[in-house]
């Protein structure tokens, strides 16, 4: 339970800037998970299989035979972000997340708006998903069984699964996470390994982790963002801290653990699915109408895309659970401190779940999937809300680059490293501008060439919210605590 204690926010009082409303009670269920679930939510907000079936083609399209060391390339990338990012999780297990890091680090204005964008694109990111398994699963359906029902149709039963895993409260998300996040892995792996044991034109070979198998460098790098991208989802350990056992040692432990077991799964099935398809035959491969793993399933195991179907449905299905719990988790953070209308950190009493921000965040989801995803297409959705989260998650891992640097130097000296405070966040940085720059130089094709104005539109939002809201006479108590802890066991 908490310790009520004056100088700090309690998790059980009524959020500041906002006590007239009178919450109720707000306070996540302590405890709850071990670290088998904090691992999950990262490892699900990845989405495992989705991220190698659906970037295969185009990886194998830029990079040929090199693909999986574009893979191998984002992975270390993406190690060197969780550097700093696992220094903090050690010193500051709480729902917020980047909203706490930036808050301590820099300042509350700054805080906020990095919590608004994270809360932001990943309460949207389920409408993206949504969608595109919808389609998925009415495509593949259709085509093969003559099961037509329309794609919305599937999407909103996603929504109602993620509105009953979210309300129900953190332990039954997590045993989903867990059954579901096991299965894809398996089912990714099972048709890498089916590959190299049945090798198409080409054989068995190491070419794709031979730098001299690059061709194009242009054609690498871009290969590399998209890779990126599909790691994305790591950092959410941080958004489930305070309902875990030992959140100070379990998130951290999390954040790397989900990038070094879905870094290796990556390698191996990009390695595995070329291997399996045939190296001499990869321009097929990168120009299939049909995501080669379906199609490798159909000729490796006797017609066994349905397997394949499964695991991309349970993909899509988990990391719209995660995003639901890591929007939440951080909107629920940001409102406890007054930042955001208390109503918003509301929860269940018996059920310890943010319940307010869990039915804003399904309402948003919902209505952009329909609102958007009808007249645009559920695919085009799907690219133009991915390639808006690159631009998103670009400033808010460089804010907390800076956070960390600037936490450290000032708070715990002693536990400043250069290696791990200044030049991991130098590299890292570095690399996420050269990405945010290659991916609108040259500008993609429509709509996803409207990404980059989404993302101000975030970022734009945000601000007015910040201004409007918290900035007048008056209303900038929040700012006192912005970076405050609750009080853990």
């Amino acid at each position: 339970m908490a310790v009520t204690d004056p100088s700090q926010p309690s998790a059980q009082a009524a959020p500041r800037g906002d006590e007239a409303i009178g919450v109720v009670h707000s306070e996540l269920r302590r405890g709850s998970i071990g670290l088998a679930g904090v691992l999950m939510q990262s490892v699900a907000q990845i989405s495992p299989t989705l991220g190698i079936f659906y970037t295969i083609a185009f990886n194998t399209g830029q990079a040929g035979k090199a693909a999986p060391l574009t893979y191998l390339a984002a992975f270390a990338i993406c190690l060197v972000i969780a550097v700093p990012m696992t220094a903090l999780a050690r010193h500051l297990p709480s729902a917020g997340g980047f909203y706490t890091y930036v808050s301590q680090g820099i300042g509350p204005r700054w805080g906020f708006m990095t919590g608004w964008l994270y809360a932001i694109m990943v309460t949207i990111v389920p409408a993206a998903l949504a969608a595109f398994t919808g389609a998925v699963l009415h495509d593949e359906l259709d085509a093969k069984y003559g099961f037509g029902l329309p794609w919305w149709a599937y999407a909103l039963a996603i929504f109602a699964v993620c509105l009953a895993c979210g309300y129900r409260g953190i332990v039954i998300s997590v045993r989903f996470l867990v059954t579901m996040s096991l299965f894809e892995i398996c089912v990714g792996l099972g048709l890498a390994l089916t590959g190299v044991f049945n090798p198409g034109p080409g054989g068995v070979n190491a070419s794709g982790f031979n730098p001299g198998s690059i061709g194009s460098s242009s054609g690498f790098f871009l290969a590399i963002v998209l890779s990126i991208f599909a790691f994305t989802g790591f950092e959410s350990a941080a958004a489930v801290g305070e309902e875990s056992r030992d959140p100070k040692r379990l998130v951290p432990l999390a954040i790397a653990g989900s990038l070094i077991l879905i870094g290796a799964f990556y390698v191996f099935c990009a390695w595995g699915l070329q291997i399996g398809w045939g190296t001499d035959n990869l321009t097929a491969l990168a120009n299939s109408p049909t995501a080669p793993a379906f199609v490798l399933a159909d000729r490796l195991w006797s017609g066994g895309s349905i397997i394949v179907l499964i695991a991309l449905v349970n993909s899509g299905l988990g990391v719209c659970i995660a995003c639901t719990t890591s929007s939440t988790r951080t909107i629920f953070g940001m409102a406890r401190t007054g930042a955001l209308p208390a109503p918003l950190a509301a929860t269940s009493r018996k059920h310890g779940t943010p319940v307010t921000a869990v039915l804003l965040q399904t309402g948003i989801a919902v209505t952009i999937a329909l609102a958007v995803g009808l007249p645009l297409g559920p695919y085009n959705l799907f690219n133009l809300l991915g390639t808006t989260g690159t631009f998103v998650y670009i400033p808010i891992f460089i804010l907390m680059n800076v956070a960390a640097f600037k936490f450290f130097r000032d708070k715990h000296r002693d536990e400043f490293r250069i290696l791990t405070l200044v030049v991991a966040p130098v590299i890292s940085t570095a690399a996420l501008i050269v990405i945010g720059y290659k991916s609108i130089v040259p500008l993609p094709a429509s709509p996803v060439d409207y990404a980059p104005a989404i993302a101000a539109g975030y970022l734009l939002l945000g601000a007015i919210i910040l201004f409007g809201r918290n900035l007048r006479p008056g209303r900038r108590e929040w700012m006192a605590h912005a970076g405050e802890l609750p009080e853990l066991d």
